[in-house]
């Protein structure tokens, strides 16, 4: 023991030593409170850089304000003796608490969402745990976790393992190395990389599975054994009584690429949030099939007296919240993240299919509420998955996540309202219904999340929300499931599923308008797939007889309007967005089809009108800004789309889109210097290939042609089949010294990719103007010049098209024509800077013309 005062603590007694060295129970004089002091080991404390960094690693922990983390208070040195100074602590070890019994779920979830919580607070602050495990947790007598030694544990020694080849037994706790506690660390930490927040997150996978199970999933007699185990074995399976949603959230924690885990343990803490069930649920899930049976009819008419006050189930259920406030943003930009499922294929099908339906539902209330909900569909398209993707794709200030369960013949919903920057739970709710009858278990959720969003549902948006389509629950029970398969429409075998079980639906019910759309739809997405006309002209059989069927169905007309705008047919697409306007007129996709369809007829006027249309009846979502604002790109009119992704970048800050976008437009005024921050700013949110394209294109616009190339290398990277990326990287190479020769691999790369999507559509005028830049720079003067002229046929007024037409021509050989239509698309908006400063016209400098037409319009 010390000197029995050190500095102004009296020791009082030993608590323990272990690998960090001796901890003893102490008094502080000067506050009189009792503290923990932790003393270096003998070894440690002589050598000045370990103590050095020990004082860092303690004073960036100390900064950490969190219930279930224990507090540093000082880390100070007393004759010659380095110490810590922390919060003391009552109670036992996590690791005691366990003693190789699992321990009730209940206890699990609540000990797991605090261990979760903490470890968020501490990783936002820049601080991994490093060592994290049971026996640096301990279990207050109130039953809350406090972690211990945070920031502390990185290994005084920092030499790797070097024995992992012998047969030394493991320990209890198992060796410790240079990353902590063998047992718990992370596959890549084994490997040699340094402790990070995702093998924090691993290890609370670890502590997770011991609770749940009482023992740990990777096990072995000997270190190397042990070593193999973690880095190449599956964990070892659930027992049957643990909940699949919880095992769900074990296994993502446990995945072996890091990469594969949640984006940050904030995400585990929201799931395991999701997870948590009412008392009498949880009762019910361990009883007997006669008790379950009886609960649920006790909870049947709980509900319906619930829902005759207005209230619904919301009301019945406990609401968990820990941590944040219980105040829901206004207005609310709600993002509903694809369900966490534990069944079969065809129960994620049902799973995935009633979370479009809710997500559909929701969207219709945004006209009365302060509420916008991104559409499923874009969350599907872009890969979202988690509450950080949702909030850097869309900037939603809100996360719907849920999690749906089965046990005999009943379906359990748990939800979760999550604040998207801060990963606290708002609102949660349980919602329990008979698997025979997915109407009211629909029904149920939605009047659920709707009143957890604190939204007064109106007679009729409940009436609404009653309809169906069909009477048949089988017939509905099917096109759900049809629907979760279509979600994953780029895969041929789901949308063959997709299309079994719609027509299964049909069969049911043969004037089943939804369902009959939805085979539609599937059917053109297998066109898509396989390039066989017959499923492109079931597709438009099967829409036509579904608008016949369901008259008021917009969703009909909607599938008509794609398939006709997918070929082309800008005139029968236009028609049929109309109509689901009528019908719907608060339908986003049937707005921006219908503009679409017009832009593409050359009706612009038009088509602005109805892109503010979707924003008055949308004020508070930011897509519909966007999309005005890439319209107003399309036609030179760059102030304006300046102020719309101003706009966006205002509704949600939090989202790279509205950033990328504005450098975007900063590059076409030739501001080159205020995109790039922008587009920065966007990369730091999310590594996109749009945002490195765009800063590629600010680069190469400055003439720094190596550095353009390698933004286009990233993007390409990350979007391997867009043509417009691949003609980008084309372009920086043929400029930058030395690189000419892998041009023309790049440009043949970027043709056939435009080859491939022209066969779908044969008017896509965008297209058809960049395969002739890219047949130019290649030397290719014919299909150079029957693309250009196939382009400016469609769209002669086009500012795009022709300042590409410039490029065309004057990369050919004919500036007559390449001055003509830069005088033409100067005309029309395009900035003179970006003709100054595009290498292609380097060699017009002397030209009168072009000295003309620069410093005619410099300034506008």
């Amino acid at each position: 023991m010390p000197a029995e005062l050190i500095s102004h603590y009296r020791i009082l007694g030993p608590l323990g030593s272990g690998g960090m060295g001796v901890v003893y129970r102490a008094e502080d004089t000067s506050l009189r409170r009792t503290v923990a002091l932790k003393f270096l080991p003998e070894r440690a404390a002589c050598k000045g850089g370990v103590s050095d960094r020990l004082r860092r690693e303690a004073q960036a922990a100390s900064a950490l304000n969190h219930p279930n983390i224990c507090t540093i208070y000082e880390v100070d040195q007393d004759a010659g003796e380095v110490f810590i100074a922390m919060e003391y602590v009552e109670g036992r070890t996590l690791a005691e608490t366990i003693r190789g019994e699992g321990l009730p779920v209940e206890t699990v979830l609540r000990t797991g969402r605090q261990l979760a919580s903490a470890l968020a607070h501490a990783h936002d602050r820049g601080v991994i745990h490093g060592d994290f495990k049971a026996l640096n947790i301990i279990v207050t007598p109130g039953g809350d976790a406090k972690i211990l030694d945070f920031g502390l544990a990185r290994r005084n020694d920092p030499a790797k393992f070097d024995n992992l080849m012998t047969l030394e037994t493991v320990s209890s706790e198992g060796t410790v190395g240079p990353g902590g506690t063998l047992p718990y660390m992370a596959p890549e930490q084994i490997e040699g990389a340094e402790a990070s927040p995702r093998t924090d997150q691993w290890s609370l996978g670890i502590v997770l599975y011991e609770m749940a199970t009482g023992t740990r999933p990777f096990q072995g007699e000997n270190q190397y054994v042990l070593c193999n185990s973690i880095i190449r074995d599956a964990p070892r399976p659930f027992p049957p009584q643990i909940p699949s949603g919880l095992a769900t959230v074990i296994s993502r924690c446990l995945q072996k690429e890091p990469a594969r885990r949640y984006q940050q343990v904030g995400e585990a803490s929201a799931a395991l949030e999701a997870l948590a069930p009412s008392q009498v649920e949880d009762i019910a899930a361990h009883r007997p099939a006669r008790s379950r049976m009886r609960l649920a009819t006790i909870a049947t008419t709980a509900l319906a007296i619930l829902a005759s006050a207005g209230l619904l189930a919301i009301r019945g259920h406990k609401l968990w919240n820990h941590g944040g406030s219980t105040t829901v943003p206004s207005p609310v930009l709600l993002g509903v993240l694809p369900p966490v499922s534990s069944g079969d294929a065809s129960q994620s099908a049902f799973d995935s299919g009633l979370a479009d339906t809710l997500n559909s539902r929701l969207g219709e209330l945004s006209t009365r509420h302060a509420l916008a909900v991104i559409p499923m569909n874009s969350t599907l398209e872009k890969h979202v998955t988690t509450i950080d993707a949702a909030r850097q794709q869309f900037g939603v200030n809100l996360v719907l996540v849920l999690n749906i369960q089965r046990a005999a013949n009943d379906v359990r919903v748990n939800y979760a309202l999550v604040d998207s920057r801060s990963h606290r739970q708002v609102r949660s709710g349980t919602i329990t219904a008979a698997a025979a009858d997915p109407f009211a278990l629909q029904d149920r959720v939605f009047e659920s999340v709707a009143a957890a969003m604190d939204l007064q549902l109106a007679p009729l948006e409940k009436q609404s929300a009653a309809s169906h389509g069909t009477t048949q629950p089988a017939a509905y029970d099917f096109y759900i499931q049809g629907l979760g398969y279509l979600q994953d429409y780029v895969v041929l075998e789901k949308v063959e599923n997709a299309i079994i079980l719609f027509r299964r639906a049909i069969e049911r019910d043969p004037v089943y308008a939804a369902a009959t759309a939805g085979l539609g739809e599937a059917y053109w997405y297998k066109y898509e797939l396989t390039h066989d006309n017959q499923w492109a002209d079931a597709a438009v059989d099967n829409c036509e007889k579904a608008a016949k069927l369901g008259k008021t169905l917009a969703t009909a007309h909607s599938c008509l309007g794609r398939v006709f705008t997918a070929r082309g047919e800008y005139e029968m697409a236009a028609e049929q967005y109309r109509r689901a306007l009528e019908l719907e007129p608060t339908s986003d996709d049937a707005y921006g089809g219908l503009a679409t369809a017009y832009e593409q007829l050359g009706r612009p006027v038009d088509a602005e009108k109805l892109y503010k249309q979707a924003i008055a009846v949308s004020p508070s979502y930011w897509a519909t800004y966007n999309w005005l604002g890439l319209f107003y790109m399309r036609h030179a009119r760059y102030e304006d789309a300046a102020a719309m992704y101003s706009q966006v970048v205002s509704l949600a800050p939090d989202s790279f889109t509205g950033y990328y976008n504005l450098g975007g437009v900063r590059i076409l005024e030739g501001k080159y210097a205020e995109a790039v921050p922008l587009l920065e700013q966007s990369l730091s949110i999310r590594s996109t290939a749009d945002a490195y394209s765009n800063l590629g294109t600010a680069y190469f616009q400055m003439r720094r042609y190596a550095e353009s190339a390698a933004n286009f290398e990233e993007a390409v990277k990350l979007d391997p089949k867009n043509y417009v990326f691949w003609g980008n990287l084309g372009d920086a190479y043929y400029w930058t010294p030395g690189k000419r020769s892998e041009a023309a691999g790049a440009y043949g790369t970027a043709i056939a990719l435009g080859k491939e999507k022209i066969r779908l559509n044969p008017r896509d005028a965008q297209l058809l103007s960049s395969l002739a830049m890219y047949y130019a720079m290649r030397g290719e003067r014919k299909p150079a010049l029957d693309n250009l002229d196939a382009s400016l046929h469609l769209q002669p007024k086009s500012p795009d098209m022709l300042f590409n037409a410039g490029i065309t021509y004057q990369q050919l050989g004919d500036t007559k024509r390449a001055l003509d239509a830069l005088e033409q698309a100067v005309s029309l908006g395009v900035s003179p800077e970006m003709l100054r400063d595009t290498p292609n016209f380097v060699a017009l400098r002397e030209n009168p013309r072009f000295v003309r037409l620069i410093q005619s319009n410099q300034g506008k």
